[in-house]
């Protein structure tokens, strides 16, 4: 698997598979704590439609393969493996 192909996995599928479930839906924007830092206060989003995150606390963003290289600390390659495990 590439990024492109991992980019086309649905970002949501993702998190509910990794344990993280939307905690607001409204639209196609899916509201979760944040799954890389600790909070209480939603701040973590996913526009579904659009297929990318944004962590507002954190001020970073992206797609799927950079949301679990952030998650997991990871560069590309390792990113990559997480997502096909």
């Amino acid at each position: 698997m590439n990024c492109a192909e991992a980019n086309q996995m649905d970002m949501v599928d993702y998190l509910n598979a990794t344990g993280h479930q939307p905690k607001k839906i409204s639209g196609n924007n899916y509201w979760y704590l944040s799954p890389l830092r600790n909070e209480k206060e939603l701040s973590s989003k996913v526009e579904r439609n659009k297929n990318v995150w944004y962590d507002h606390g954190l001020g970073k963003g992206g797609k799927l393969v950079d949301f679990v290289m952030q998650f997991h600390h990871t560069n590309v390659s390792g990113a990559l493996q997480k997502i096909v495990s």
